[in-house]
């Protein structure tokens, strides 16, 4: 009996170790795929991102030659009917701050992609409730998001020609003050993208350290699983063995000696069992270690699914805040 027993308990354990290992396995993978979704959407952020730069040396190199522009043409002597040039730096100034504009609102759409992949996908069934959006409802954030955009940029556009405009003073001066005014707006810009950004790419390493943590796991539970078809082989031989070596002549020759043949035959036909129930042992600590590795699996998959919120001053909020970080160092 306890040879069987010992063989069922090292069969049991391998099953369920290695179905454990297989959830921890599949978790992990799903898990590193949904990391590796978020990169892709923060390099396509960073690539977004890669204009504004340009943009802000372009609105700097613009509110300069305003500056020379007026300086230049006083010297030169040039005739009052040449000075429409002066409306060529603020152009420039107002082109680079929309296009600045348009890459920060397309940095924040990939920022807030890479933030929220897996929220849903790993999140408890009674917390998918309150993300939840029906068709219509999505149709309509969809359609404003695009009004939002374009609302956007044409308030980027307006405030520049609209402080020149109202600015008292000659020609030169307005210019002056309208690329200096683009020029500002397109450093602000930059400045928000990089704050996008900084919260994106401090998420997305979150993702990715779960992720590694998940993968780190599941690899623990296949090594404690990989001895378990092992052990489960070796309960079985046992248990045959256990049953062939009682037909055996000479062990029956031995319970017919002395009494010290007596115990040697119990020895002989005990030692397998004993094995067997050793062996059962292994198996069962392999499967828990199995199990705690799965659940382990499991809790850090679940961090997949924090909502990364920068609108609520939540201090449990675990992802960057700019300026807050900025002001501790």
């Amino acid at each position: 009996l306890l040879k069987k027993v010992s063989a069922a308990i090292g069969i049991g354990a391998e099953y369920v170790g290695k179905v454990a290992v297989a959830d921890s396995k599949e978790v992990a993978a799903s898990a590193l795929s949904c990391s590796a979704e978020a990169e892709g959407f923060l390099a396509n952020a960073e690539r977004v991102k890669a204009v504004t730069p340009i943009c802000v040396g372009i609105g700097a190199t613009a509110a300069t030659f305003a500056l020379l522009i007026p300086v230049l043409l006083k010297d030169m002597n040039i005739p009052q009917t040449f000075t429409e040039v002066y409306l060529l730096c603020p152009l420039v100034g107002i082109f680079t701050a929309s296009v600045a504009n348009l890459a920060l609102e397309e940095t924040k759409s990939f920022c807030r992609r890479a933030m929220s992949v897996g929220n849903r996908r790993f999140a408890k069934s009674g917390l998918v409730g309150r993300t939840w959006l029906s068709s219509t409802e999505q149709i309509a954030q969809k359609s404003s998001g695009t009004s939002r955009k374009w609302r956007t940029f044409a308030v980027s556009v307006l405030p520049a020609p609209l402080i020149g405009a109202l600015i008292p003073g000659a020609l030169p001066t307005k210019t002056i003050v309208t690329t200096a005014v683009a020029a500002t707006q397109t450093a602000f810009y930059l400045a928000q993208s990089e704050a996008a950004l900084s919260r994106a790419t401090d998420a997305v390493a979150l993702k990715s350290r779960s992720a590694a943590v998940c993968d780190t796991y599941a690899n623990q539970g296949a090594r404690s699983a990989a001895i378990l078809p092992f052990t489960s082989a070796l309960s079985s031989l046992c248990a045959a063995a256990t049953a062939a070596i009682v037909e055996f002549p000479f062990v029956e020759s031995l319970g017919q000696a002395t009494a010290g043949g007596v115990v040697a035959q119990s020895l002989v036909v005990a030692s397998f069992p004993a094995i067997s129930a050793l062996l059962a042992a292994a198996a069962s600590v392999s499967k828990a270690r199995c199990e705690v590795d799965a659940e382990a699996t499991l809790q850090a998959a679940s961090t997949l699914s924090l909502e990364y919120d920068g609108s609520t001053n939540d201090e449990n909020d675990p992802v960057l805040r700019p300026v807050q970080g900025t002001i501790e160092l």
